[in-house]
């Protein structure tokens, strides 16, 4: 009788996570609105400050997703603050923002309702600044290359949605946006931790 029943409670629990299990097999695809803050670390530049440490981004993204993996990709507007020359003396700073464009791999746990995640990937900044100003001396690159590493959450109804994510991420700037020849020809290097939530449409 008790084997009975215990089978009973196993058939009726199987049942109930079927959908769950079958939606994780099916390839899901997320378009949604995201953004966040960063905060800024900005390297391997002699002679320049970043006068605002805390910026901003926002942009549009896809995702698609299958078991415990999904790859992510994206548009995004960045802000990262105000660029001064120490050298110079620039009345005016110079603002810092680029379009993003980043390519994350994801692991992720294979749950119904809610994941966690890993990422990493590149991402590529094209910058919307002329930083000329700064001086003779430097010369700006016309798109840098950076390594993203992060974890996050993200959830959602299978297959009906809403989906939505929160994560922290860090971004290593491999190449550096420019160069600086009065200092070594040391690139400019703008490492960033962002905090970023997204949400489906």
């Amino acid at each position: 009788m008790r084997t009975s029943s215990l089978r009973v409670a196993l058939g009726a629990l199987l049942l109930a996570l079927a959908p769950a299990a079958s939606a994780q097999i099916i390839p899901q695809i997320d378009l949604g609105v995201a953004g966040g803050v960063n905060f800024a670390d900005l390297g391997d530049a002699t002679g320049l400050d970043l006068e605002s440490s805390t910026g901003y981004h926002v942009g549009l993204y896809a995702d698609v997703g299958v078991l415990f993996f999904s790859a992510r990709t994206g548009v995004y507007y960045l802000w990262a603050g105000e660029l001064q020359d120490a050298a110079a003396a620039l009345d005016d700073p110079q603002r810092v923002s680029f379009v993003t464009v980043p390519l994350d791999f994801q692991l992720q746990t294979p749950t119904p309702f809610a994941q966690l995640y890993l990422l990493a990937g590149p991402e590529f900044r094209f910058p919307l600044d002329d930083l000329e100003d700064l001086g003779s001396n430097f010369e700006q690159d016309n798109v840098n290359t950076i390594v993203n590493v992060g974890v996050g959450v993200s959830g959602g109804l299978p297959l009906f949605g809403p989906s939505g994510f929160l994560e922290l991420r860090y971004g290593y700037d491999a190449t550096g946006f420019g160069s600086d020849d009065a200092f070594g020809d040391d690139d400019t290097r703008l490492d960033l931790v962002l905090i970023r939530a997204g949400f489906g449409i």
